[in-house]
């Protein structure tokens, strides 16, 4: 039963500016501002110029918006920006549509089509880590984003179709080169007013041309594989096939949307946490030896996961918590509704940021201390629902959050089981705050594991 007390009005936050209101703050200080505003309660208000935004602080809030009171809400601005770059894709479409191309997505993403696929995510990850030469300095960050690139690349497009596995790779490389340069593009639409956003300044060139060529390079694959219509068990033969709710399959516009919706949801977001790992792990020997020995003890044939691989799940479950790529998504109210007794007006947008919400000292003791064995003692599940929320909830959660897992199971094994990587000394690490929290460079020396 929905709360009966008298509504309340959400807070301001301190320090809003005239005209500007609190967007200097959130355009320059980012999660540090939404960090500082979560002291002033469960839901309060910030001012995009003139324009007010709500931003969730509590787990009640976020569970209430994303999960029991969801059909009140669409994507919102942040959405509304990227659609015209990315297409009408399973990130940023609404409603009944999108529904419909989840169904449709849905084979692909299952615990054996996961499974099926590890085999190729490790013969990928085997060939590029065993290139590396003992003492070489590795640019882990960029690494990353080429191999997770080529992994979702193979998936999306098998290896098996006339333009083979020389093409796809190249396909891989090129969609690695633009990806970040959208996505940065989408932030600054997002937070700045449009006449500011689109200054040559700020790169809008260079953006709309990133985003072209991610569209032409999606577009050149559908229609290739539209060519060979055989079903080779790849995402492009799941999209042109038939589903009750659509017996003709998608079209090549819809298929091509998905692709670019995929590969900006699947390539980017993996490749940076796992650079999050890979620093972690070059401040802590002692879990890379754990790893390690956990991987080398996996018996031949059995595959990495969460049950074969406990320790190292437990490690990435931290690194999703404390390193969280996804600082800022977006909501908007469909319609006049009520989230933990405060009334919000149909068309406010909505901010929640799983960052701040999983460095909450209530749930997470200590909350900045980088501990995978605090999942020991309270694991997800006892945690109250909207607390901890690495691939969101509900009916918009992250589709490919078990695939995501699976890939970065498989990059960490094949790492740890050769190399240690260590970071390089004088070369400082820290957060670099866009569309993702990535870092601004990660340099790492490998070293060969002792012989006995």
């Amino acid at each position: 039963m929905r709360s009966i007390t008298a509504p309340v009005a959400a807070p301001i936050a301190p320090g809003r500016f005239p005209l500007l209101g609190h967007l200097p703050q959130l355009a320059v200080k980012r999660v540090d501002f939404l960090q500082s505003v979560r002291v002033q309660g469960g839901i309060i208000r910030i001012f995009l110029g003139n324009r007010p935004v709500f931003v969730l602080n509590s787990p009640e809030a976020v569970h209430d918006v994303l999960v029991t009171q969801s059909r009140k809400f669409e994507k919102g601005l942040l959405f509304d920006i990227a659609r015209p770059f990315i297409g009408n894709g399973i990130i940023t479409s609404e409603r009944d549509f999108h529904r419909r191309q989840r169904r449709a997505l849905q084979p692909a993403f299952r615990r054996d089509s996961i499974a099926a696929c590890i085999g190729t995510m490790t013969d990928i990850a085997e060939e590029q880590v065993s290139a590396w030469r003992p003492g070489e300095v590795i640019a882990m960050d960029l690494v990353m984003r080429r191999m997770m690139t080529a992994m979702l690349v193979a998936t999306l497009f098998s290896t098996e179709r006339p333009d083979g596995a020389a093409a796809v790779a190249e396909l891989g490389e090129q969609v690695a080169e633009h990806l970040t340069t959208v996505m940065r593009g989408v932030f600054v639409g997002t937070v700045l007013p449009a006449p500011i956003a689109s200054s040559p300044a700020l790169g809008h060139r260079k953006y709309l041309s990133a985003a072209a060529a991610l569209r032409e390079l999606a577009d050149n694959a559908v229609r290739q594989a539209r060519q060979d219509p055989t079903d080779r068990g790849d995402l492009l033969s799941i999209m042109f096939a038939g589903t009750p709710g659509n017996p003709q399959g998608m079209t090549d516009v819809e298929a091509r949307d998905e692709l670019l919706s995929l590969l900006m949801a699947g390539a980017e977001t993996t490749s940076t946490t796992l650079s999050w790992a890979l620093y972690e792990l070059g401040r802590r020997p002692e879990i890379t030896d754990q790893i390690r020995a956990e991987c080398d003890a996996l018996p031949a044939g059995v595959l990495p996961s969460a049950a074969t691989l406990p320790f190292t799940d437990r490690f990435l479950q931290e690194v999703l918590r404390l390193h969280q790529p996804n600082w800022l998504l977006m909501r908007r109210v469909l319609e006049p509704v009520r989230v933990c007794s405060v009334e919000l007006p149909q068309g406010a947008e909505l901010i929640y940021s799983a960052v701040t919400m999983h460095r909450d000292p209530a749930y997470f003791p200590d909350p900045l201390r980088f501990d995978p064995d605090r999942w020991l003692s309270r694991t997800e599940r006892d945690l109250p629902p909207g607390a901890y929320v690495p691939f969101a909830l509900g009916n918009r959660k992250c589709i490919g959050d078990h695939f995501a897992m699976a890939e970065m199971l498989v990059v960490l094994r094949s790492i740890v089981s050769r190399w240690r990587p260590q970071p390089v000394e004088g070369r400082r690490v820290r957060p670099v705050v866009q569309a993702l929290i990535r870092p601004n460079a990660l340099p790492m020396r490998v070293s060969p594991w002792p012989t006995c």
